[in-house]
């Protein structure tokens, strides 16, 4: 039978440390010790210094009084819970300009205003919505059901709701990229199938005003 021998400190001899121990674990139980000394014996060290006028080691502590006017980012509580439950599955960081976007959409009282998800998600979610103004300002007119785009010419194309509606003017406005109609200048005589300047100029006044709000 074994017995364990205790040292004067309270703790286990350190042969028996070594025998059963593996290195990993002695490792922590080092700093684990470094970390106690340290921590018991700092704050003593610390008043020492003050009460003998020693200086040796200053700390500076900066004025951060202005800290709680900063616009800090928010986020979920869903994101924090599922971050400290490990749910990764389910664990995406939230597109802090959803919220910028939903209340400009919400000030111009477009429908689009509830589909902000979806349209960051594009590449071309600017032109979308600055060819919504032009063609429908911001949607609140459709030529066929979630069609506020023109989509189709004189065959307009109808959809069963915005989220499809808007990938799929994304997916024409690629087109229009690859084929070298890469603005709304170069888009125009195509999509409007007329020379109207006023066209471009609505295209163009959402997407700097979306860019100028950082979206």
């Amino acid at each position: 039978m074994k017995t364990l021998r205790f040292s004067q400190w309270g703790s286990i001899e350190t042969s028996l440390l070594k025998n059963h121990l593996s290195a990993s674990d002695r490792f922590f139980v080092g700093a684990s010790l470094v970390g106690i000394l340290l921590w018991t014996f700092a704050p003593h060290v610390a008043a020492a210094q003050v009460a003998t006028g020693d200086h040796s080691f200053v700390f500076e502590t900066n004025d951060f009084s202005g800290l709680q006017d900063w616009p800090l980012p928010t986020f979920p509580q869903e994101y924090f819970a599922n971050a400290f439950l490990g749910n990764q599955d389910s664990l995406t960081v939230p597109d802090l300009r959803a919220e910028e976007l939903q209340k400009y959409l919400e000030l111009k009282n477009s429908p689009l205003a509830g589909h902000v998800e979806t349209l960051l998600k594009q590449d071309h979610y600017r032109l979308i919505i600055g060819i919504s103004f032009a063609e429908s300002n911001f949607c609140k007119r459709n030529i066929r059901p979630h069609n506020c785009w023109g989509i189709g010419g004189d065959y307009p194309e109808s959809y069963s709701n915005y989220d499809e509606a808007v990938i799929r003017a994304n997916q024409l406005i690629d087109k229009y990229q690859d084929s070298g109609l890469t603005n709304p200048q170069l888009m125009r005589d195509r999509w409007v199938g007329w020379k109207n300047h006023n066209w471009i100029l609505a295209v163009e006044q959402v997407t700097n005003a979306l860019e100028a709000r950082g979206l």
